[in-house]
């Protein structure tokens, strides 16, 4: 039995209508005229048997049944739209979309990158650097790289937290495993000497901790991981990227909690050193999404197996789960 549907060329004059609140803006965004519009929402109106604008003198509105069709109607055009995008974008196009983490995309992808375009010339990689949830229903990208946990609702409460969920919805998601997400503390090295002058519970009070805004509870759950019993210790100022605490513990202005392989080339270059001899693991891991769906067309797989072999190759401590 097929679909019994109203005109589609109408529900989309519609969307457009009742997006605008104008005859004369959809005329204009459809490249008609608005006698066209007028005649498309009748036929509607007509074949629903519902009002869905009341025609003002110089305006429209929308009646309860345009408001309750616009939304549902709305989000389906958008599938639509996206659904489109993929698969123009599919196949040998050689477009790949990445959303990143932006300190990752920043300090350890990005400087990689160059590997691998001269690896596989044809395919072009189009970074998005985000911390939001994932949406693969409704964002145009390939695939995404984000921290966190996979069962959200049971994070091992034993380790720092990570207060970000890595995409809206687990469904059609699939997930690949890169490395765990290991926090250290990082200072300048001028800022404080830890073999003269060590850091421990009772001179904590003297430094400058610096706080990243997505992760609130990450000092206080990395001292607890430590078996350190500090009240509340002495916060500094906050951060919304890591890479901007990252700048500040360079500059001198603080300790930064990191994740170590955001902060392994500037340690690596003496830039900054550790101000605590420890490594904590997180609640969560860094991990590759993607629609299952895509998740080995060949753009998408070479770029996989790519990274993981980078990350084999240069960072071999990552490879533990």
């Amino acid at each position: 039995m097929g679909r019994k549907l109203p005109s589609l060329n109408a529900l989309k004059t519609f969307e457009s209508a009742a997006r605008n609140l104008s005859f004369s803006g959809a005329a204009a965004e459809l490249n008609v005229t608005q006698a066209a519009v007028s005649r498309q929402i009748k036929l509607l109106e007509e074949d629903l048997g519902v009002q869905l604008f009341r025609r003002l003198t110089r305006a429209v509105q929308l009646t309860e049944e345009g408001i309750s069709l616009y939304p549902p109607l709305r989000d389906a055009l958008d599938q639509i739209e996206l659904a489109a995008a993929r698969v123009w974008n599919s196949g040998d196009s050689g477009l790949l979309t990445i959303s990143v983490l932006p300190t990752f995309s920043v300090k350890w992808l990005m400087p990689r990158l160059l590997g691998f375009a001269e690896q596989y010339p044809g395919v072009e990689i189009h970074l998005v650097n985000s911390i939001k949830p994932v949406d693969f229903d409704r964002e145009d990208i390939d695939l995404a790289i984000r921290a966190g946990s996979l069962d959200q609702n049971r994070p091992d409460q034993r380790r720092p937290r990570i207060d970000l969920n890595m995409v809206k919805s687990w469904e059609g998601v699939s997930a690949e495993f890169l490395m765990p997400d290991e926090l250290v503390a990082v200072m300048a090295p001028g800022y404080r000497d830890p073999a003269a002058d060590p850091i421990d519970e009772r001179t904590l009070s003297e430094v400058t901790l610096l706080q990243m805004a997505t992760r609130p509870n990450a000092w206080p759950d990395f001292f607890e991981a430590m078996g350190w019993r500090v009240p509340g210790g002495r916060s500094g100022p906050s951060f919304g990227h890591f890479f901007l605490a990252l700048q500040a513990a360079i500059e001198g202005r603080g300790i930064a909690l990191l994740p170590q392989v955001l902060a392994l080339d500037d340690l690596r270059a003496g830039r900054i050193v550790q101000a605590l001899p420890v490594r904590v693991r997180s609640a969560g891991d860094y991990y590759l999404l993607g629609r299952s769906s895509l998740w080995d067309r060949k753009n998408v797989k070479l770029f996989r197996d790519w990274l993981l072999t980078e990350i084999r190759q240069s960072e071999p401590w990552a490879t533990e789960k």
